[in-house]
C-alpha cells in the first residue's frame, strides 16, 4: 500500500487560515454546491431510472427505456449527453430526446432529486475544519429559491456541513433565469469584503471562475476538477483539486 502524502494546496490553506485566527484576522470560504462540494452524478443516474420506470414512457419508447435502467452517470458527465452517447442512444428519435430532456430539466432543477448528491471525499470535513478555525462559510450556488432552496438546505444539514446561518450561510438565486456566473459576481460585490484579511472561492465552472477573476481579483480562487459546461477552458493558472482529502 502507498504512503499517504499531504495534499499541499489544501494543507497549505488551512494553515493560512489558521494563521488569521492567531492574529485575530477573519477569512471567508466561499464553496458551489453542484459538482463542487457534492456529486451530482447519483441525482442524474436516478432521474434517468425514474425516466425508464415511467408508464407512458415505457409505452412510447420501449426499447430505449430498458437500456435506461442499466445506465450509470460518471462525475465527469455534464447534463445527460455523454451518458446518453455511452449508452448507444445519441441517434434515437428526436421525440425521445424531447422527452428525456424535458424530463431530466424538470427534475434536476427541484427539490426532491438532491437527496441523491453526495459530497466529495474530504468535503464535509475540510467545509467543518474551515469552521473551527474561525472561516465563514457561504455556499454560493446557481441553484434558485423557488425549486430547490429547501433541498439545498436538507442536504446540506443531512451530510453536517455546517449550516447556521451565522458563521455559516447558504446563498441561491432568488429566481430561475437569473445568468449563474453575473449572479456569484454581483454576490460578491453586494458582500463587505473589506472585513476579511482573506477570501476564498472554491468553483468547478470555468465561465463562472472567468467573471469572479475579471471582476474580484483580489479573491484567491480554486478549480474543483470535476466536471463543466464546456463553454470556457479550465483555468490553467490556477490550483486544481480533485477531492478535499488532506492527505491521498
Amino acid at each position: 500500500m502507498s504512503e499517504l502524502k499531504p495534499n499541499p494546496y489544501l494543507q497549505t490553506l488551512l494553515e493560512k487560515a489558521r494563521e488569521l485566527t492567531r492574529k485575530g484576522q477573519k477569512g471567508l470560504a466561499v464553496f458551489d454546491l453542484d459538482s463542487t462540494l457534492f456529486d451530482v452524478s447519483p441525482r442524474l443516474t436516478k432521474i434517468l431510472h425514474d425516466f425508464a420506470d415511467h408508464p407512458q414512457f415505457q409505452k412510447q419508447f420501449p426499447e430505449s427505456v430498458q437500456i435506461l435502467k442499466t445506465l450509470s452517470t460518471l462525475r465527469s458527465d455534464w447534463g445527460i449527453k455523454q451518458a446518453l452517447i455511452r449508452a448507444g442512444l445519441d441517434q434515437h428519435h428526436p421525440e425521445f430526446h424531447e422527452a428525456i430532456r424535458d424530463f431530466w430539466r424538470q427534475h434536476f432543477f427541484s427539490d426532491a432529486y438532491l437527496h441523491y448528491d453526495t459530497p466529495y471525499s474530504g468535503a464535509v470535513e475540510y467545509v467543518q475544519a474551515l469552521t473551527r478555525e474561525n472561516i465563514d462559510i457561504v455556499y454560493l450556488t446557481g441553484r434558485d429559491i423557488p425549486r430547490m432552496g429547501k433541498g439545498s438546505r436538507e442536504v446540506l444539514l443531512k451530510w453536517k456541513f455546517p449550516l447556521d446561518d451565522k458563521q455559516s450561510t447558504l446563498a441561491l438565486k432568488p429566481e430561475k433565469g437569473m445568468d449563474d456566473a453575473q449572479f456569484k459576481s454581483d454576490w460578491f460585490t453586494e458582500q463587505k469584503l473589506g472585513k476579511y484579511a482573506k477570501v476564498w472561492f472554491f468553483e468547478n465552472e470555468p465561465v463562472n471562475i472567468e467573471k469572479i477573476r475579471e471582476d474580484h481579483p483580489e479573491i484567491e480562487v480554486v478549480f474543483f476538477s470535476s466536471t463543466h459546461s464546456g463553454r470556457a477552458e479550465p483555468p490553467a493558472d490556477l490550483p486544481h483539486i480533485f477531492d478535499f482529502l488532506l492527505r491521498h
